[in-house]
């Protein structure tokens, strides 16, 4: 980082022990701290091997576990830029991504390969929801398959090759990169029109790195359960063990039994994945196991009527945190589920800046934010000395209150969703006058509900409108991204306000409570 490379944080950790246990998946397999250690020096020197320059990006394509946390960190010790897939992003937006980036390496799983580059796979896939980036087709890219290799997969070397080039290599791992440089770009998981990447220097990744490992409460003998690399790193530069979930989606079953298997002390995760836990638990009478000493909950809002719920299956002694952060700036706040639910005022008390974060409310009451682990800025644009959130908040003895959301972004899951992107699109379907998107907080699901209201032009019937907009929403010519997908579609005429009217959501929002609440059972 500034002076401190990522792998000299790990060195000092090994030295304590170095075949004490570091990280492994759910399978049980993994690597201890000296072992770790070996993997990132020889992938770090295959890759600057095989030509990685300082400051090329290089696309991400692999999902969380043990060996992606050894490419990644690999890449960035040979001076890359990590650049991760979102991939919820469909064709479009991935399209229009790399035109900004030009990233000149694509490190991608073999079968991801394979898919993306076969027309039928991909049209069956479409057909199901699920819309795949188009990874061979990005320009001027040098190509590492991670995996066996499958049909259809462009002439590229594996990641096996390059581990057995830097076993050959004598070239020293870089560490001649200043804290200015930028070490990964993130998308948010949406975007505005013209795509925004928050780029992550060195030293704001350190800033990061520092203030999660100043929140965690661990010791060597502490487990921690996380698939971020903003979490994984800290626990290891604490020297706690890491347990990766697996790399398919969330479950609550394997959940459950992967806390009490490995013992777990720690563990990280959003609101609507605590809520299925919270569920499955009340419905089977049963607590979470008594290994857990800390839970922290982010990406999401998290309400008291939730949280209350949560503390009826928590084991004795057990601490529950709600962290707020952006991708731009991680983490901002957190606060005590104690805290939260004995909090009675207005607006959602997201709680005391963490150390190096400091925050203001400007003239027109919207949060303002700086610290160490502040980005840099976006890229192609300005640095950043302090970021305005969009939200609308107040301080109430140093503590953040949330009051709203400036912009009509929804937060659905880990998911941005902003609305304007995929209003147009929808307004081409057949029928359809207007439209809005909004979201609705669903105290069942613990999460963000996503509402679609269409107007309906003359003569149009409801129950074929939704039929229709359905139907091209998932598959048609003006589908769009699957998590952006709606929960609910309302034909309805759209409320208006002032002289230009323009689509008043603040009234939408009440109607279509109110009709989403009518309509239930």
């Amino acid at each position: 980082m500034t002076s401190i490379t990522l792998l000299q944080k790990l060195e000092a950790r090994c030295g304590d022990a170095p075949d004490a246990p570091a990280i492994m998946d759910a399978n049980g397999r993994g690597l201890s701290r000296r072992q770790l250690l070996q993997k990132i020096r020889v992938m770090s020197r295959g890759f600057t091997a095989a030509g990685l320059e300082p400051g090329e990006r290089v696309l991400f394509a692999v999902r969380v576990d043990v060996a992606a946390v050894v490419l990644m960190i690999a890449i960035v010790e040979a001076g890359g830029v990590l650049v991760p897939l979102d991939s919820v992003a469909g064709p479009e937006l991935f399209s229009s991504r790399m035109a900004l980036l030009s990233p000149r390496w694509v490190v991608a799983e073999s079968l991801l390969f394979s898919a993306s580059a076969n027309p039928w796979v991909r049209r069956f896939l479409a057909w199901c929801g699920i819309k795949l980036q188009p990874l061979t087709k990005v320009e001027n890219a040098r190509f590492v398959r991670v995996g066996r290799k499958w049909p259809g997969v462009p002439a590229s070397q594996s990641s096996n090759t390059l581990e057995k080039l830097g076993e050959r290599s004598d070239n020293a791992n870089r560490s001649n990169v200043g804290s200015e440089d930028a070490v990964i770009i993130v998308f948010t998981s949406g975007t505005t029109g013209s795509p925004k990447a928050v780029v992550h220097s060195r030293g704001s990744m350190q800033g990061v790195f520092e203030t999660v490992g100043s929140m965690l409460d661990t010791d060597s003998d502490d487990v921690i359960y996380a698939r971020e690399l903003h979490l994984i790193l800290p626990a290891l530069f604490a020297g706690a063990s890491v347990i990766v979930p697996r790399r398919s989606g969330f479950s609550v079953e394997r959940t459950l039994r992967d806390l009490k298997r490995f013992h777990v002390t720690h563990f990280f995760g959003v609101a609507a994945e605590f809520q299925q836990l919270v569920d499955h638990l009340h419905s089977h009478n049963r607590k979470l196991p008594q290994s857990l000493r800390e839970i922290w909950i982010g990406a999401a809002p998290v309400h008291a009527v939730f949280l209350e719920r949560l503390e009826t299956v928590l084991p004795r002694d057990a601490k529950v945190w709600c962290v707020y952060g952006m991708t731009e700036i991680l983490p901002v706040a957190r606060v005590s589920l104690a805290e939260k639910v004995r909090y009675e005022g207005e607006g959602d008390l997201v709680g005391k800046c963490v150390p190096g974060v400091r925050a203001s409310i400007s003239a027109d009451g919207e949060l303002v934010l700086r610290g160490a682990n502040l980005f840099s800025g976006y890229f192609g644009e300005a640095a950043f000395t302090e970021l305005a959130t969009g939200d609308l908040a107040r301080l109430d003895n140093n503590r953040i209150v949330l009051l709203g959301r400036r912009k009509d972004m929804i937060i659905r899951r880990q998911f941005n969703i902003y609305p304007e992107l995929y209003e147009s699109t929808i307004e081409r379907i057949d029928g359809v006058r207007r439209s809005a998107m909004v979201g609705l907080y669903d105290e069942t699901a613990a999460d963000e509900r996503v509402v679609l209201a269409v107007e309906p032009c003359a003569g149009v019937g409801g129950s074929t409108l939704t039929e229709r907009v359905w139907r091209e929403l998932r598959n048609g010519p003006c589908s769009i991204d699957p998590a952006a997908l709606p929960d609910d579609i309302l034909v309805m005429v759209l409320p208006v306000t002032g002289r230009s009217s323009k689509i008043d959501k603040v009234r939408l929002r009440e109607i279509a409570r109110q009709m989403i609440t009518c309509a239930s059972p």
